[in-house]
């Protein structure tokens, strides 16, 4: 009982944490936002509009038995599944583009290593940001087996496995909700789905952030199945594809680890210690084996380890870069870490972090905190244009709207930033009346 109660008292504090955290980023937001300079008459557009599907879709689910929920439950899926993927792919080729700068290092690395065997043009780039190999050698092995086939416009391609992605996404976080709190629930979470209104631009850009949105929902839909798993050899089954799915996340953008650290937090507070210790172990030891057989494979037989020490950049410098300012990307702080040789650049990029944050002080610390938090979370176009608007390959209505340079822009950012609101307020709300899902199991 006491250790129930303890349980319970930590679960309650990250609801708290939660709720503290993004009630006080919704609030600045609405009220004191100086990054996007949004007026509150602004958002209510998107917030009524979000308001009011949600309520429409609570009222008619309410109204349903049940029983015919979830009896008709998966046909439904499949039917948003199939007409969501269609109007994906579609967009996808409306929004067509050329891909620039880091988007271009992965797409066209990824095109030259399948045709050529090497990526020789962007070893330079790779030195730099290794961080992204993971992601290029994803598409690589999916322009692979593309060009088996006798297909060369990768570009296709990847509109058609992103929007696969984004699509197995949005089912799998239904299959969540079905599995937690049932069929309603997950058929809601598929209209909160239709409120992520870039979802339905994103099929284009295939870079990192839509590349591996779906392995960390896969992997906790991994997790809630092994919960609830008796049987030894399934088991396994969950662990393996749970070590393989988080591998394959955090090797396109590391910070999907970051669901690998959540499952472990509730796997200590609700099933036996040895399961939970067993999660951590089976999923760290896939991810280490396959990166290190991946950079093994890159620094033997492509990138030198000699070139690739180099050029890399220190950790210290993403923690000095966004210290200043907003925290956005600065080119002078990258010409001021190449400027030191390679054995240098940690100490000076460390001292020079250490004299930003003295500078700042804890109240300049905060604000800065606030202002990144509110640039992360504040748009509700997700920064898409950043892809989008290089070099559009068509010219549509749709793109005045959502590039920076079209004349409705202003429009479209506000109200999917008013749909995203709604969308916090729920998870706000959610949080604060949610009992914990391992009490009720």
């Amino acid at each position: 009982m006491k250790e129930k109660s303890v349980k319970k008292i930590l679960t309650k504090c990250s609801y708290v944490l939660f709720v503290v955290v993004f009630g006080y980023i919704s609030l600045n937001i609405l009220f004191a936002d100086k990054i996007h300079s949004y007026k509150i008459v602004q958002l209510l557009p998107g917030m009524m509009v979000g308001g009011v599907v949600v309520a429409i879709g609570m009222f008619i689910l309410s109204k349903i038995v049940q029983e015919k929920i979830d009896r008709h439950f998966k046909k439904v899926l499949i039917v948003f599944s199939i007409v969501y993927y269609i109007v994906l792919i579609r967009m996808g080729f409306l929004l067509r583009f050329t891909p620039s700068f880091d988007m271009d290092a992965i797409y066209s690395g990824a095109i030259q290593w399948t045709n050529e065997g090497n990526f020789s043009n962007f070893y330079e780039y790779f030195g730099y940001f290794p961080n992204n190999l993971g992601s290029m050698g994803f598409l690589h092995i999916v322009f692979k087996i593309a060009s088996l086939f006798g297909i060369k416009d990768f570009f296709t391609v990847g509109i058609i496995v992103n929007s696969a992605l984004i699509t197995g996404t949005a089912v799998i976080v239904s299959l969540i909700c079905e599995k937690i709190a049932g069929s309603k629930t997950a058929l809601m979470s598929l209209i909160l789905v239709l409120l992520c209104f870039p979802f339905y631009f994103m099929g284009a850009a295939f870079y990192t952030d839509s590349l591996s949105l779906i392995f960390p929902v896969l992997f906790y839909y991994l997790y809630l199945c092994l919960k609830d798993e008796n049987d030894k050899k399934k088991q396994i089954i969950y662990l393996v594809t749970m070590g393989v799915s988080l591998t394959i996340g955090m090797m396109i953008k590391f910070t999907v680890v970051i669901v690998l650290i959540a499952v472990v937090i509730d796997a200590f507070l609700c099933i036996p210690w040895k399961k939970a210790l067993l999660i951590l172990v089976v999923s760290l030891a896939f991810y280490g084996v396959a990166v290190s057989i991946y950079n093994h494979n890159i620094y033997k037989n492509y990138i030198s380890d000699e070139q690739y020490q180099n050029l890399k950049t220190p950790y210290w410098h993403w923690i000095m870069m966004g210290l200043q300012n907003n925290g956005y990307y600065n080119p002078e702080d990258y010409e001021y870490t190449r400027s030191y040789d390679v054995n240098e650049r940690s100490t000076a990029c460390r001292k020079k972090a250490m004299e930003r944050i003295k500078e700042l002080g804890v109240s300049g610390l905060f604000k800065l905190w606030t202002n990144k938090a509110v640039i992360c979370f504040g748009d509700g176009t997700y920064a898409l244009s950043d892809f989008l608007d290089d070099t559009p390959a068509n010219e549509t209505g749709i793109h005045n709207y959502i590039l920076y340079a079209g004349k409705n822009y202003s429009k479209y950012q506000s109200f999917s930033t008013g749909l995203l609101i709604v969308l916090y307020l729920l998870a706000i709300v959610g949080a604060g009346r949610d009992k914990g899902y391992c009490w009720q199991s």
